[in-house]
């Protein structure tokens, strides 16, 4: 990889990355670290980056390693709860968003995530933020299908109740200031 080619990947790549090492690490400081830790690594592998999955996907896995491993290194590793892959599919109402503008769902979502337990927070950022399909997230995490499936219908659930919690007053003002 060419010095030219290495600095589009790094632009290309450094604000989702960012962004998923922070939802696992819940610190800024160590998610720049986990970020150039990544690169670095990546460009040192790059020849063994063997194309059985987009260049992104292989990225991502490198961050995701490498922002588990600090985990471990500072003993936060979350415990794994059982899971269950037969859980019912978990939908957040669209009509919640309605009356509530753009700015302020985006900051609670942020919020959210931010406290989000990190095993959870990483499958939702994955899908949602990096756009990465089931079978992508299972490459990046080297989890089962099953448990990302669980994990993301777990986190969704999350995020679904503390938005109605967060929200329930600006929705009941909303509502109250049509009438």
């Amino acid at each position: 990889m060419t010095e030219v080619e290495f600095r589009d990947f790094v632009d290309t790549y450094r604000v989702k990355a960012f962004s998923m090492a922070r939802r696992m690490l819940k610190n800024d400081e160590d998610a720049r670290d986990a970020v150039q830790e990544s690169f670095v690594r990546a460009f040192r592998n790059i020849h063994r980056f063997r194309g059985d999955a987009s260049i992104g996907t292989w990225f991502y896995r490198i961050v995701y390693t490498t922002c588990l491993n600090i985990l471990r290194s500072q003993h936060r590793i979350p415990l794994h709860e059982s899971l269950n892959e037969n859980e019912p599919s978990v939908w957040i109402e669209p009509e919640i968003f309605d009356t509530i503008d753009k700015d302020t769902i985006e900051s609670v979502l942020r919020e959210e995530m931010s406290a989000m337990p990190a095993l959870y927070a990483v499958v939702i950022d994955l899908f949602y933020v990096q756009e990465c399909s089931y079978e992508q997230i299972v490459r990046v995490t080297g989890m089962p299908l099953g448990t990302v499936k669980t994990r993301l219908n777990r986190g969704r659930l999350m995020l679904r109740d503390a938005i109605r919690l967060r929200l329930e007053p600006t929705l009941s003002e909303a509502q109250g200031g049509d009438q």
